[in-house]
């Protein structure tokens, strides 16, 4: 199985990364397999994984320790943060962005889920601003990943996105390529990078993907692509045990 991970991000010692693909299948809870063979391919014991309790937010939440499942189910959230070795923070996704952060002075680590709503309501700064809080992070040391998603040669949106860019981002125009009338194809990297820029990221420190998951539906899961959900990839990241 090939797992997708972060060409610069491979010299970094005791950081575990890693986005999967349909081959290892749906990683969600509901369709079986996927995760235990996500699990065995990073030899990982099933209970390492933390995962997301995605709803579309710009919540993120600093996990303490594995016990942290009864908040994230109340309120939901999108993003994580530990500093916690041998916890592996896990994220699905089927077209919306994989955010990943690493602190490699602090030794701590973020993961988030950036649909469009999560991305006008800026969750690639509070991911940061959640580091900085629970670790004393400095935003110019981290680094950055933007994994696999749909991409702006695909991803058209319509009014009620446009009009929401306009309101909450700054620069939209550079975001966004007229198509139809009344809409146009959304760059939901160029956003999230931009973002990671305002808070505090160095350009050098942050690497995408660039892999468009409706262009290379044959290796990830794409709900816009195929028309409707069939699975479910995960990305990862954590801090092996000491």
């Amino acid at each position: 199985m090939a797992l997708f991970r972060f060409e610069s991000w491979t010299g970094w010692d005791g950081l575990l990364h890693a986005i999967s693909d349909r081959e290892v299948g749906s990683v969600y809870p509901a369709q079986a397999g996927g995760r235990q063979r996500l699990a065995k391919q990073l030899g990982l014991g099933l209970g390492a994984f933390v995962p997301t309790r995605q709803v579309h937010s710009d919540r993120v939440l600093e996990v303490p320790g594995p016990a942290y499942e009864s908040l994230a189910d109340e309120v939901g959230v999108d993003g994580l943060v530990t500093a916690v070795p041998g916890l592996v923070l896990l994220g699905y996704f089927a077209d919306c962005v994989p955010l990943l952060a690493y602190d490699p002075q602090q030794r701590a680590v973020g993961l988030a889920h950036a649909g469009w709503r999560g991305t006008l309501q800026g969750i690639a700064g509070r991911l940061v601003q959640q580091m900085v809080r629970s670790f004393g992070t400095r935003p110019a040391d981290l680094v950055a990943g933007i994994g696999p998603s749909i991409g702006p040669c695909c991803y058209e949106v319509g009014p009620e996105v446009i009009e929401g860019l306009h309101r909450q981002l700054p620069q939209p125009e550079t975001l966004l390529r007229p198509s139809r009338p009344g809409h146009a194809y959304l760059d939901l990297w160029a956003a999230n990078r931009q973002a990671l820029l305002r808070a505090g990221l160095s350009p050098q420190r942050i690497e995408v993907a660039g892999l468009c998951t409706a262009c290379h539906v044959e290796r990830f899961f794409s709900y816009r692509r195929e028309g409707r959900l069939n699975g479910l990839f995960g990305a990862v990241i954590g801090l092996l045990d000491e």
